[in-house]
């Protein structure tokens, strides 16, 4: 599943590309069972590990933001051409480096306010108004 996970999100490498390739040598690995395995994997074993990066940051004193949008296909209740935005958190130099992706529909001032909620620190970001 390891293997799996990386060449999709590091190498960049589809899952249909993936199932292919596994057909060719001599394995059928269909891509519903990989979906289906990093879906499991994400939830049993990399949430915990996200919340204790979580943890991790926001006892920090200085903090990093960002947000970028992106689109998501076939999402329920939005059209294709939709915005969503991915927030980025991240801790500052002198610490165990952590970096957290959080997705959200929107970009409004609660996605910061509630995933920063505890925080005591300095935040640096730009100017927009969201992260008051």
């Amino acid at each position: 599943m390891a293997h799996i996970m990386c060449q999709k999100y590091v190498n960049s490498q589809p899952l249909y590309r993936q199932e292919q390739e596994f057909v060719r040598h001599g394995f059928p690995l269909s891509r519903q069972t990989m979906t289906n395995w990093m879906i499991y994997g994400a939830k049993q074993w990399l949430l915990p590990v996200v919340a204790e990066m979580k943890r991790h940051l926001l006892r920090q004193g200085a903090l990093h933001a960002d947000e970028t949008t992106l689109q998501v296909l076939k999402e329920p209740g939005k059209a294709a051409q939709s915005d969503s935005y991915m927030w980025l958190y991240r801790t500052g130099r002198g610490v165990e480096p952590a970096v957290i992706y959080d997705y959200q529909h929107g970009r409004g001032g609660e996605h910061p306010r509630d995933f920063l909620a505890g925080f005591k620190g300095y935040l640096h970001v730009y100017g927009y108004a969201g992260y008051h």
